[in-house]
């Protein structure tokens, strides 16, 4: 139980730090770290989505119209609603924690084991602003770019392909698109990714720091750690978004109306 609020502590006081130094972004090693973040966490991990995100999209459309027998109008809803809300900032957080969360979090156990971040503490550098500030906020900003790509895969991949296999009318689906679409989706789903890319970031710091030993062994040990308790984080936070969103009519706060 100690070591579960001491976590909880550390990862609390490096999220607070990051806001608090973002200032810090301006300094020219630090900002060096942080296009580089982004770079690895962003640009170089597009090319696994487009395949995920077109079948997703297929999916959806295929499951609601040839299963339920809907509408294009209800098909495009449906994809809309699961892939702009949820399915798209969830795909994008998992794929971050596979690649960003485990990488972060062993760079830093390593630095950690090797006397690396001892030696920023002797030159008077504050490990804080130049490991961890850069990579939460580097891991957050892609995060949400990658949400923001997985959805349009998703959706735009989506309709083309169901129109290619399952014969539903392209033009038809893109309508319905525009009448249902709402600008509040896409900021709802920029602030989940958001969050969910900080949390991400602030995980895997706090356990690369902290690897739990001064001998290799750790290093896979802290990432094992960050991506387990990155995912657990990440479903949290998505619990209570869907709360907030949904909990009115999912929890029965409002009865029906007699």
């Amino acid at each position: 139980m100690f070591a579960v609020y001491r976590e909880l502590e550390g990862s609390a006081y490096l999220l607070m730090h990051s806001i608090r130094r973002l200032g810090v972004l301006r300094l020219p090693p630090v900002a060096e770290e942080l296009v580089r973040q982004i770079y690895f966490t962003g640009a170089s991990a597009t090319g696994g989505i487009v395949l995920r995100g077109a079948f997703i999209g297929t999916l959806i459309i295929a499951y609601v119209i040839e299963v339920l027998n809907a509408d294009a109008e209800l098909a495009v809803k449906m994809l809309l609603w699961v892939v702009l809300r949820e399915v798209g900032p969830l795909i994008a957080a998992v794929l971050v924690i596979q690649r960003s969360g485990t990488a972060v979090s062993t760079e830093l156990a390593l630095k950690e084991i090797s006397g690396e971040i001892a030696s920023l503490r002797r030159m008077r550098i504050d490990p804080h602003d130049y490991l961890v500030v850069p990579r939460v906020v580097g891991i957050a900003l892609s995060n949400a770019a990658l949400t923001l790509y997985v959805q349009l895969i998703a959706v735009g991949g989506g309709m083309f392909l169901s129109s290619l296999i399952i014969q539903v009318p392209f033009d038809e689906m893109l309508t319905a698109f525009f009448l249902l679409a709402s600008p509040l989706d896409l900021v709802y789903s920029l602030i989940k990714s958001l969050l969910f890319g900080a949390a991400i970031g602030v995980v895997a710091c706090y356990h690369g720091l902290h690897p739990g030993g001064h001998s290799i062994n750790a290093v896979p040990r802290a990432a094992i750690r960050a991506v387990t308790e990155g995912l657990l984080l990440v479903m949290l936070l998505n619990v209570v978004f869907a709360y907030l969103v949904y909990g009115v009519a999912l929890f029965g706060l409002v009865t029906a109306e007699q």
